[in-house]
């Protein structure tokens, strides 16, 4: 890996690293924000970003758009590495879907929260949002369950295929007992798993990119550095 790119890739971990941090920043701190009548626990996070919700910029520009910035980067530098491996750049390329559409979460706004009197989302952006709700929903199950096929592939990588396979189902396991508290707590506790499990892949990326960077002092040793 050539320094440049081992710089690109420690961005993209980076980046990675973030997402839970602004996924959980979006939901909290915007639900927050919201009426009294509004509740975490069975509204969904949705309506933290529709048109009459209270500072919806909280979720649709930290939860949503940045959040999804930071998942296409991260899947970027998965992509880099884990190339050319195909099962690697299916895994990564599913990753970046979830990006776009985590993104276009925060554009594709709802017209009216639940707790609103006669709330309708008729709208053509509160229909594209359904779309691309259940997109966003199918490709962050796949994730996880296609890098876990590829990192199970790779010998390096072998270490972190057991945890991505399995993140789907401790999320299953996490949210079943708190939607007792109800279907917004259940979705925000596997959100929460999810982002989690991001930025363990991250932390491994960030280990393996500085563990195939070359020494500067090596880099200076080189026959290249010394003509």
């Amino acid at each position: 890996m050539t320094e440049r790119s081992s710089i690109f890739v420690r961005i993209a971990a980076s980046c990675g690293l973030m997402v839970p941090v602004t996924s959980t920043i979006g939901w909290a701190v915007g639900g927050l924000a919201q009426p009294d009548a509004f509740s975490s626990s069975d509204d969904d996070i949705s309506d933290l970003g529709a048109l009459t919700a209270s500072s919806a910029w909280i979720y649709n520009q930290a939860g949503a758009n940045l959040t999804g910035l930071l998942l296409i980067v991260f899947a970027g530098g998965l992509w880099r590495v884990l190339s050319p491996d195909v099962a690697g750049r299916v895994g990564a390329g599913v990753l970046g879907l979830v990006g776009i559409g985590v993104f276009l979460d925060g554009l594709l706004r709802l017209d009216c929260q639940g707790i609103d009197t006669n709330c309708e989302n008729v709208s053509w952006h509160a229909d594209a949002h359904r779309l691309e709700s259940g997109f966003t929903t199918a490709v962050t199950i796949l994730a996880p369950l296609a890098l876990a096929f590829a990192f199970r592939r790779l010998p390096r990588w072998r270490d972190t295929w057991i945890p991505s396979l399995a993140a789907i189902p401790v999320s299953l396991l996490v949210s079943i007992p708190v939607s007792a508290l109800g279907d917004g707590a259940a979705t925000r506790a596997s959100t929460l798993i999810w982002t989690l499990w991001v930025a363990f892949v991250a932390l491994q990326l960030w280990r393996k990119a500085t563990q195939e960077a070359p020494h500067p002092d090596a880099l200076a040793a080189s026959p290249a550095a010394r003509a």
